[in-house]
């Protein structure tokens, strides 16, 4: 433990040089992610302003609703196993309806959809109500969705190094750089 003391205590300096780098409006956890592989922020963020930004540059509204969109595939992909089992399209799903579907599935999916019905019809009455369909998306939102890559997304914002109000992919490059050099 003694001789782990010293390196301890070279190590808090240059984490402290590497944090002093980076914007002081990032919160602790976003910053700390960015330290820890700073390359993997870099392609995250290049890829968040290619995708979803314009001319190379990318706005906290156009991050926003890159999270909106990501957020929606997962409302999505929670809705349509449900979807293609609503055999009349009346919104609702029916014990009925999802044990027809269900046939037609391999044993995985079927489990899978019986387990999921079963989960989503918080009234127990066996039908699949538009509300608890939506409860069941949201639910799914928030295991799907995490808020750490969230924040890493709107962190980019914070490499707006001229205060335009869009973050472009040579501010963002150049503010990294040091990390990079750090690794």
């Amino acid at each position: 433990m003694r001789a782990l003391l010293p390196l301890l205590l070279l190590a808090a300096p240059v984490a402290a040089q590497e944090a002093a780098l980076l914007p002081a409006s990032l919160p602790s956890e976003v910053a700390e992610a960015i330290l820890a592989r700073p390359d993997r922020f870099a392609t995250m963020a290049a890829d968040l302003i290619h995708g979803h930004g314009t001319g190379g540059t990318i706005t906290p509204a156009a991050i926003e609703t890159a999270i909106a969109l990501d957020r929606a595939f997962y409302r999505t992909r929670a809705l349509r196993p449900f979807h293609e089992a609503d055999l009349d399209a009346d919104g609702t799903l029916t014990t009925p309806e999802v044990t027809a579907r269900a046939a037609t599935l391999s044993p995985p999916a079927r489990a899978r959809l019986m387990r999921d019905h079963a989960a989503a019809d918080t009234d127990g009455d066996g039908t699949l109500s538009p509300p608890e369909l939506r409860a069941h998306a949201e639910a799914e939102v928030a295991r799907a969705s995490r808020p750490l890559d969230e924040g890493l997304m709107r962190a980019t914002t914070a490499f707006d190094t001229d205060a335009d109000g869009q973050t472009g992919l040579a501010e963002l490059t150049l503010a990294l750089q040091p990390l990079s050099a750090t690794d």
